[in-house]
């Protein structure tokens, strides 16, 4: 039976007697019975030993007791765990490589007898340990072990300085290890003052074991390794959220002012961790407000368990655009202590799914309705006084734009109705390119009325009125503007209803020429 096995079955044989006796409703759980309650499956491991054997090591038997104790942790793997020893002095020198099988013992006969190293090169120690993890097919599962008695002292090395580059080197090769396997580390010290904790610069995670507990820390290294694993489970579990839904109208209680049914579902998002809500609220925008009534004062949610809440909700203040409800609570669980200081994870469970709160739509006072309809008539009725006022004070054009250069008509432009565009005829070959507008204007006291003009040929603009008969300067150009009442005065030959011939405007008010671009 492999070895963490055999744990866990002397384990359930405890947990069995423990669930005998009658415990509170919400008992704490150890470490222990977190991992027991995953049931995780068997797997193999590799053991990365590394023994110093520098001459100091025999003395006081230590190298002895070493053996000894290697012996007895090698005795209690399994078959197809997989162990490689080195021994490490000057440098570090690989003993055996490979599975375990059914002669554990053999693995400590590839010992030395004894110690006779001069030296205690840890960082080379390191460096070969890490280059067994670091092969493709080491297991996912491994421990690695650094037993010394000693300093480092190791002239000369690469590894001579822990402060060093190497040193540094030795730490990210350990780092890269993580996406890929747990390493349970461990810097075994046999005398008070060493440096075994040097191991700590690669895994800061290694447990440091003194002389005293080596042979109990060995006989954990399997439990230690199943802890590894059901941290590596629980802490992608642990990254799903709790998973909230919403059923009901929260804008409809916003807009009525009084609340509405809602029915909240959780859903655990544990496979295996069991949880419980207490102060379960609503957080939202400020200035908006969403108040739960019915709520329990404690839900239990078990592993991958869904609860649906019927409440009621009210909602106050004011939402804006895209405004939402969100649910919070203080999330605990029997198994928190267990994960967070037993295996070393972070429990902060979180929430899921939002409700949306559109804006309340404007309601009116019906007496404002009232003001606001009266109000806009009021001004519907003056746009319609306005406008009947301009098409009996403003009346239509009906006459001629006369464009004129050096006493030569250029093109006569028929123009009608109070607002015209105008466009050279197509047979004004010389005017191609004219554009503009022209509307009505109306005669007041002083004023003989007309139209106004806003005319441009290529770069020359005019702008301004014209009085019936009178002109304005475009260019080397002249626009004169005749109504068909005036041309019928010219007929019957009215003496001062003659236009100018020439090109250059008339001394009187209403030649204006006006702005040259």
């Amino acid at each position: 039976m492999r070895a963490w096995a055999r744990w866990s079955a002397v384990l359930a044989c405890v947990l069995g007697a423990a669930l005998a006796v009658p415990t509170p409703a919400r008992a704490e759980v150890g470490t222990d019975d977190v991992v027991q309650a995953l049931g995780l499956a068997s797997e193999p491991a590799d053991y990365v030993v590394l023994v110093d054997t520098s001459g100091s090591m025999n003395a006081g038997g230590r190298y002895a007791k070493v053996r000894t104790e290697l012996g007895k942790l090698v005795a209690g793997l399994d078959a197809d765990d997989r162990v490689s020893l080195f021994t490490f002095d000057t440098k570090a020198v690989p003993r055996f490589h490979g599975v375990v099988g059914k002669t554990p013992e053999s693995v400590l006969a590839k010992l030395p007898k004894k110690a006779t190293g001069r030296h205690t090169d840890i960082g080379a120690a390191i460096a070969a340990g890490l280059g067994e993890l670091e092969k493709p097919d080491t297991h996912r599962l491994a421990a690695l072990i650094l037993i010394t008695d000693g300093k480092l002292d190791a002239p000369g090395s690469t590894y001579a300085n822990p402060k060093s580059s190497a040193w540094k080197a030795l730490q990210d090769r350990a780092s890269g290890l993580d996406a890929t396997h747990q390493v349970a580390a461990y810097a075994v010290a046999l005398q008070a003052s060493t440096d075994a904790a040097l191991l700590k610069q690669a895994f800061p995670q290694a447990a440091e074991v003194n002389a005293s507990q080596v042979g109990a820390r060995f006989a954990q290294v399997g439990g230690d390794l199943v802890r590894l694993q059901a941290a590596q489970e629980l802490k992608e579990e642990l990254a799903h959220p709790i998973a909230v839904s919403w059923t009901g109208d929260l804008g409809k209680a916003l807009a009525d002012g009084s609340p509405v049914d809602v029915r909240l579902t959780l859903t655990s998002g544990y496979a295996h961790v069991p949880v419980e809500l207490t102060g379960v609220r609503v957080e939202t925008p400020e200035g908006l407000t969403v108040t739960l009534t019915g709520l329990p004062e404690k839900v239990t949610l078990a592993p991958n368990q869904s609860v649906t809440l019927p409440v009621r909700a009210a909602v106050t203040g004011s939402a804006g655009w895209g405004s939402t409800a969100a649910l919070a609570a203080t999330v605990e669980s029997p198994w928190q202590r267990a994960l967070t200081e037993g295996l070393g994870l972070e429990f902060a469970p979180a929430f899921d799914g939002t409700a949306s709160i559109p804006a309340a739509p404007i309601r009116l006072p019906p007496s404002l309705l009232s003001t606001i309809a009266a109000v806009v008539a009021v001004v519907v009725g003056a746009a319609v006084v306005l406008w009947l006022v301009r098409v009996l004070l403003i009346p239509p054009m009906n006459g001629l734009l006369t464009i004129r250069r050096r006493g030569r008509a250029l093109a006569d432009i028929p123009v009608q109705g109070r607002r015209a565009k105008v466009a050279a005829p197509s047979v004004a070959v010389e005017l191609q390119g004219l554009t503009g507008s022209v509307r009505s204007r109306r005669a007041g006291k002083g004023d003989p009325g007309g139209v106004l003009v806003d005319l441009r040929f290529g770069a020359v603009r005019a702008r301004g009125p014209i009085a019936d008969g009178g002109t304005l300067v475009l260019g080397d150009m002249t626009v004169v503007y005749t109504s068909k009442h005036r041309r019928i005065l010219d007929k019957i030959g009215f003496p001062d209803a003659a236009v100018p011939d020439s090109d250059e405007p008339a001394a009187t008010t209403e030649d204006v020429p006006l702005m040259r671009d």
